[in-house]
């Protein structure tokens, strides 16, 4: 009988086992985020799972009653949200956590939910990693949701320009940038501390942040945010221009403005001196004013369309600074520029 009772119980054992062990297994940030038939909701939505990640952020960055914050590893980034009684103290950004939860979706966002203090296991701290880099025309995307996030690219002069008045709502402000020809929803929470005093639309913008979502609607395929962090993530754009008269190309040239292309432009001159900056086509017809009898120099982003907003043809544009001095005296120089096709 006692042989019988033991050869009954194998099987429940067994199922017990590969249980804990399913509980126990570490999977990467996205395989725990992986939506495999794309219906915008996570295929392991309510299950338990374990991963590893580094936070980008203090673990009550994004909270006023409990832990909101972001971690990565080298695959996706995902939010953790869990209340204060399963808080295990203090998170800060940089640290590498181990983590077990219930996978679950808030308004499009996907989280990891630990129950108790026990499911966060601290591992080390390899620092915060490199943000990813949108480049121009890019936005946020399902794939860069959670994960540390450049607009703006400071070593390239390519700045991100505000396009509205900054606005309140839901303890925090809302606001969008241009990153070339696409717009960027940028949602900067009450909870970070940050100013946003100094921003108006036409700003012009290097920002750091963490890839969000914010959509109440099936199949959750919109609403994607970048959330700065700290006011740091947020920098003013005010170039240093040198007083000697100059007209300067600042990224290259051709460009195709077709592809979202754009060309920087940097001029400057001695102080008191008034500019004017103009694109003339091969007829010598003035066709786009970047400038016009403006009282400093400046770094001016031409996007190869004319001043109806229609983009140029291809071919040759002559770009011409007029500066006139407080005494009268005219300056001029030229750059030629083309604007190019596609290449296949």
């Amino acid at each position: 009988m006692k042989g019988d009772v033991m050869r009954k119980s194998f099987p429940v054992l067994f199922v017990i086992l590969l249980i804990e062990l399913a509980a126990a297994q570490t999977v990467s940030i996205e395989e725990a985020r992986e939506d495999l038939n794309g219906d915008g909701i996570p295929d392991h939505l309510g299950e338990i799972l374990t991963v590893e990640g580094t936070a980008t952020c203090e673990g009550t960055l994004f909270s006023e009653t409990g832990l909101s914050f972001y971690i990565q590893d080298e695959t996706a980034g995902i939010n953790v949200y869990a209340y204060s009684s399963a808080s295990p103290g203090t998170i800060e950004a940089g640290e590498r956590w181990r983590l077990t939860g219930e996978i679950k979706q808030y308004n499009g966002l996907v989280e990891i939910s630990p129950s108790s203090s026990s499911d966060f296991v601290y591992i080390d701290n390899p620092g915060v990693p490199q943000p990813f880099q949108l480049v121009l025309n890019q936005g946020v995307s399902e794939e860069l949701e959670g994960l540390l996030l450049a607009l703006g690219n400071s070593t390239q002069a390519q700045w991100v320009t505000v396009a509205n008045t900054p606005e309140s709502a839901g303890g925090g402000y809302n606001f969008d940038v241009w990153n070339g020809q696409i717009a960027v929803a940028v949602r900067v929470s009450g909870t970070t501390g940050i100013s946003i005093s100094n921003i108006s639309a036409g700003s012009r913008l290097f920002l750091k942040g963490i890839g969000g979502q914010y959509d109440s609607s099936p199949p959750y395929d919109s609403g994607y945010q970048l959330l700065p962090r700290y006011q740091s993530d947020i920098q003013i754009y005010e170039p240093t221009i040198s007083d000697g008269f100059h007209l300067s190309l600042l990224t290259d040239n051709p460009f195709a403005p077709s592809l979202g292309e754009t060309l920087n432009m940097e001029y400057g001159g001695p102080s008191g001196m008034r500019f004017t900056l103009t694109v003339f086509d091969r007829s010598g017809r003035d066709v786009r004013h970047l400038a016009d009898s403006r009282p400093a120099g400046d770094v001016v982003q031409w996007n190869g369309k004319n001043d109806s907003g229609e983009i140029l043809p291809v071919g040759p544009y002559l770009v011409l600074l007029e500066g006139v001095d407080s005494d009268g005296n005219r300056f001029t120089t030229t750059e030629t520029v083309v604007v190019a096709a596609p290449l296949n």
